[in-house]
């Protein structure tokens, strides 16, 4: 029997009264310099033992009465020789000796010799020497007869020692006290070591049959082996334990390293009662250590496997008889074996199956299992047009396992994974929402923990990678927390390649047109990205915002030359912005569809089709659309959403490019109806990318509104005229979702979330409502506007509403750049208010006022030459603007600016370039446009208007600012 003491370094993880003496646990560990599998084994087979305070003591030496007791042991499998303590002896100094029953036995046996025939001082040291001697008699030498007593005892000792390996590895002096650790190398050396047998005038390790002598473990322990290829590893319901099973057939057990012989028809290859969890060894040769048959002491790979571990992006064929991983090439043996997810992998007729009875079979009607080349040649990195298709994408694990003692692989282990969401977490259960990978994998969403395996911590939210339970010996699944890269994308390339954090990544798996399974995000773009084993599984680009998505309002040649384009954007952040644009959809490079130019309005936009079309009539305004969009040089390439991307080799006919949504689930519509906490009651349309292909999309039904993400954002489009000259603002989903207006129309990007849909980006046009609401309250900002990222992004609004200074906190873009004087109307809670800009609001000279009938008249002052050219308010141009104060429905906030603060009380006075105690203002007949030209005289104060106005079509003066030292240019 080889190797023994090999197996037995793997009894000590399976003995649960070994855990507080474990060579791990030992306090001194640090100082044992022999092997740790020695002293653990020794340690669990009782035959040398910690000490309390959980120390070892290494180098503290070995007594006599110690090595006695060892050897007794080694021997018997029993730590208690009480049965020999009234035993003859012809010792006198071990008559009440702890230790009288293990001397008075290896006495009996010749094992030990005393220091004179009536005297074995139990309590002196041993030495190495002594010591070998003592195991060398174990092994079937008689002392007399080896030479192993009188004056030359010592140097035979030596010889015989070294010649029977017990020697190895013992790094002491021989003729000194021996250190505990080398006693137990010793005693380790020696259970693996044969015994030997006196025939024919001399020492063997062989019997009559030239058969090796049983070992000391094997004779004296009834240790028994079986060595053989691992196949199966499963737990025994309601137990903590395993059954595992190893090959039965004749040609693959190892019967040198078996105890049985091979036609003795006693092999066990299945054992019931195993401790320990041993899948990750599956399908390796392996040597269990048992006895009885019964209690299994280990289960160790043998120096006959090979293994080479890697990933399927790494794993090509050479030839037809050489596999390349990594770069390295390795033989392949005749027959091989693929094994999937712990399941044989089989052929069929178009493919693979792990099912035999849906296997092609030979001609003996046996399922014929696929080889690994068969395998490799479709999903390996070698193969053309379909690798990294299906559930076999780049990160997948593989490993090349050589179990015969050759170099010639024969089996292929292979792991696949899924990535998912997690959505619920319960007592004994999670809700995991598979996002992409191996969809086999997550066939349902809730999973029990009857059948999957979990990490602690997990909580809602948490992104995770799932892996088969035919991989476990526990027969669950596995649920592990993910690797999850978060940033901004700084560089892409080709339609893989993504950097983040100065990594550069690859988008896994691969689509049947080519393009990665997972698709990648736009430069510019915050993801969070789930990485296996160094591939992008997925990508979410809501990340918290959508700094690559935009709101396209207008799109024209700049100029009307053609040349140069150029387009109204919104962006995330509540900028409006005129911006150069390239020409074509998606990619400059590709010039394959060009933007077809639009105006604002409300009509369907013909750039919402694959091949963009034209306008039937000379009006060429259309509903504005949302786009992503990448920056090169100030110039923005927009890329559109709900139609298909453009790709290199597309033509008008042939579509080659995925559905686009920019990495969200959906793209969703929604005619008429209303937003009322969600979007509803009109017609709401969703369409997805087709699972099998992503070129094709498909309407998913009975979907009958559109909720809100509350972190999301939401272009909103109002007061309109006809779908024209509207106001645009940027709020939050959670903002929109407290609207009540009728919708003109609403588009949107949108994630999926049990059976709902949810928009992370969208564009409402509620047409020429306001959103503000009848609990619109009015104030004019008092001081600049502060943005606060400490929670999210929110804008700090100071500002007074005529009774009170107050802070308002709203996620409204709109406010990102006021400052003081500005007027706005708040609503809802203050530390997350609605906010609309009354952008025109406007300065303005009071020449006459009534304060008994209200009647007052404003001018519009022209800035030029001191300010002497003045219009009415009311007039033609504003026809809607009627010059009255009204006591019940005009507001009046009384400021002021020069001190940038509120003021309770105050009157409405006329400008002083207006009022004739002041100065004399003189009409002329001089005029610029609108404007009539007053001469001003004897003016010592300020010319400038005193008070901000905003009218909201009707009879009277909607709000007026009056500042009370008369004049607001001053904030």
């Amino acid at each position: 029997m080889k190797n023994l003491k090999k197996v037995l370094a793997l009894v000590l993880a399976f003995a649960c009264a070994f855990t507080m003496f474990a060579g791990a646990a030992f306090t001194d560990s640090a100082d044992i310099k022999v092997k740790s599998e020695v002293v653990d084994t020794l340690v669990e087979l009782g035959v040398i033992q910690g000490y309390d305070d959980g120390s070892f003591r290494p180098n503290e030496t070995v007594t006599r009465a110690q090595m006695a007791k060892m050897i007794y042991v080694l021997r018997t499998g029993n730590s208690d020789a009480s049965a020999y303590n009234d035993d003859y002896t012809t010792f006198t100094d071990i008559s009440t000796h702890w230790g009288r029953g293990y001397i008075k036995y290896c006495q009996s046996l010749g094992i030990i010799a005393g220091k004179s025939a009536t005297k074995f001082v139990p309590d002196a040291k041993v030495t190495t020497q002594e010591a070998a001697k003592m195991l060398l008699v174990t092994l079937g030498y008689d002392a007399k007869k080896a030479g192993l007593v009188g004056t030359g005892w010592a140097s035979k000792t030596n010889a015989l020692a070294d010649e029977n390996g017990l020697l190895d590895d013992v790094n002491t002096s021989f003729t000194a006290a021996c250190p505990r650790q080398y006693a137990a190398q010793l005693i380790y050396n020696t259970i693996d070591a044969p015994t030997v047998v006196w025939r024919d005038d001399a020492y063997h390790h062989t019997n009559v049959l030239d058969k090796d002598n049983q070992t000391v473990g094997e004779k004296y322990m009834s240790l028994k082996k079986t060595t053989s290829t691992l196949t199966k590893v499963s737990k025994n319901s309601g137990k903590d334990t395993y059954t595992i099973t190893l090959d039965s057939d004749k040609d693959v057990i190892d019967w040198d390293n078996t105890t049985e012989d091979k036609d003795s028809g006693k092999v066990l290859t299945k054992f019931t009662d195993v401790k320990k969890d041993y899948s990750d060894l599956l399908y390796k040769t392996v040597t269990v250590l048992h006895k009885d048959g019964k209690t299994v002491f280990g289960v160790y790979a043998t120096d006959d496997n090979t293994q080479q571990n890697g990933v399927l992006a790494d794993l090509k064929m050479d030839s037809n008889k050489k596999v390349k991983l990594d770069g390295t090439k390795y033989d392949l043996a005749d027959n091989t074996t693929v094994y999937v997810n712990g399941d044989v992998l089989y052929k069929t007729s178009d493919g693979f199956t792990t099912n035999d009875s849906n296997a092609s079979k030979d001609s003996d009607g046996k399922a014929i299992k696929a080889t690994i080349k068969q395998f490799v040649d479709v999903y390996g990195d070698g193969a053309d047009s379909t690798k990294y298709q299906g559930n076999y994408w780049q990160g997948t694990e593989v490993s090349l396992l050589a179990t015969d003692g050759t170099s010639n692989y024969s089996i292929l282990k292979v792991k696949t994974f899924a990535v998912g969401k997690v959505t619920a977490v319960g007592s004994d259960y999670i809700n995991v929402t598979y996002k992409k990978g191996d969809s086999s994998i997550l066939s349902k969403t809730k999973l029990e923990d009857d059948d999957w395996d979990w990490y602690d911590g997990v909580k809602k939210d948490d992104y995770v990678v799932v892996s088969a339970a035919g991989n476990y010996g526990s027969g669950n699944g596995l649920v592990e927390k993910a690797n999850v890269v978060t940033g901004k994308v700084t560089g892409t390339k080709s339609t893989d390649g993504v950097s983040v954090g100065g990594n550069w990544y690859t988008m896994a798996g691969k689509k049947a047109n080519g393009n990665p399974a997972v698709e990648r995000p736009n430069t510019g773009s915050n993801v969070d990205m789930v990485v296996v084993n160094g591939y992008v599984y997925y990508t979410d680009t809501t990340a918290g915002n959508v700094d690559d998505m935009a709101l396209l309002v207008e799109a024209a040649a700049k100029g009307g030359t053609g040349s140069k384009w150029e387009a109204r954007l919104i962006l995330a952040d509540g900028s409006d912005k005129t911006v150069d644009i390239e020409k074509y959809w998606d990619d400059k490079d590709y010039k394959k569809f060009p933007i077809t130019a639009f105006s604002e309005g409300t009509a369907v936009n013909p750039n919402m089709t694959y091949v963009p079309g034209s306008f039937d009539d000379a009006d060429h305004s259309a509903a504005p659309m949302l786009v992503s969009y990448e920056v090169s040089d100030g110039v923005y390439t927009l890329s559109r959403v709900g139609v298909n991307e453009i790709t290199e080799n597309d033509t008008a006919t042939d579509k080659k490019g995925d559905y686009a949504t920019n990495g969200y689930d959906a793209y969703v519509t929604v005619s008429g109806g209303k937003t009322d906490g969600s979007m509803k009651n009109g017609t709401v349309k969703v369409t997805v990318a087709k699972d099998d292909n992503a070129t094709e999309s498909e309407e998913v039904s009975n979907v009958t509104r559109l909720y809100y993400e509350s972190t999301g954002v939401v272009f909103v489009k109002y007061k309109g005229d006809n779908g024209k000259d509207a106001d645009y603002k940027v709020v939050s989903g959670k903002t929109a979702s407290g609207y009540d207006k009728d919708l003109t129309s609403a588009i949107a990007v949108a994630n999926k979330s049990g059976n709902s849909y949810y928009a992370q980006v969208a564009f409402i046009d509620i047409g020429s409502d306001s959103t503000g609401g009848s609990d619109d309250n009015y104030a004019v900002i008092t001081d600049d506007v502060v943005k606060d990222t400490t929670d999210g992004t929110k804008y700090v609004v100071s500002a007074w509403n005529g009774s009170e200074n107050i802070t308002i906190k709203t996620d409204d873009s709109a406010v990102r750049n006021l400052s003081g004087g500005a007027l706005i109307t708040y609503s809802g809670d203050l530390n997350d208010a609605d906010v609309t800009v009354k952008t025109d609001a406007k300065n303005y000279y009071v020449a006459n006022y009534d304060a008994a009938s209200g009647d007052i008249s404003l001018m519009e002052g022209k800035d030029e030459k001191n300010n002497e050219f003045f219009k009415a308010v009311t007039n033609a141009d504003h026809p809607d603007r009627v010059g009255k104060v009204d006591s019940k429905d005009t507001v009046v906030l009384y400021v002021n600016s020069d001190d940038s603060e509120g003021v309770t009380e105050g009157n409405i006075d006329l400008a002083y370039v207006f009022d004739s105690d002041f100065c004399t203002a003189t009409k002329t007949t001089t005029t610029q446009g609108a404007y009539t030209k007053y001469t001003i005289s004897g003016l010592s104060e300020d010319n400038a208007p005193n008070v901000k106005a905003y009218f909201d079509d009707n009879d009277q003066i909607t709000v007026l600012v009056v500042d009370v030292n008369r004049n607001i240019t001053q904030w």
